[in-house]
Parts: structure tokens; sequence; C-alpha cells
């Protein structure tokens, strides 16, 4: 069973970057950052928790950045 989607957390891996953010997003957050790292040219991944809805990881995946559930958090 899911938890609340207002409980539900991104995280933004920037693949070209030397250390990783392991902070925290709300969703609005974290589309902003990865479709502007992504419209960049870096190379961008949200990893999401449980709690996410299927439409907040459709419009991700809708603007080409790839997704995965974060195992353990």
């Amino acid at each position: 069973m899911t938890g609340d989607i207002r409980d539900a957390r991104f995280y933004l891996v920037d693949e070209s970057a030397s250390a990783p953010n392991t902070e925290p997003l709300e969703f609005e957050e974290a589309f902003a950052k990865a479709h502007a790292l992504a419209d960049a040219g870096s190379t961008v991944r949200v990893l999401y928790t449980e709690e996410a809805s299927q439409s907040e990881i459709t419009r991700l995946v809708s603007h080409g950045i790839p997704t995965a559930l974060v195992s353990g958090a």
C-alpha cells in the first residue's frame, strides 16, 4: 500500500556532476531542475519514492527524463 502522494520525494541524479545530490525534492522543483539540466545537455535521472503518482512519473518520462523507483527509501 502506498502512502499519501504529498509524501512523495524525488531525487535528481545529474550523471555529469562530480558529486551526487541526495537532497529530497518536491515534484515541481525536481521536474523544473531536471528539465533545465536536460535542456542544457546534461544526462539526468529522477529517482522517486513509492508515494509518487503515476501522472508525475508520466510527466517526467514524457519529457525524456528517465525515472526509477528508489529502493529502501
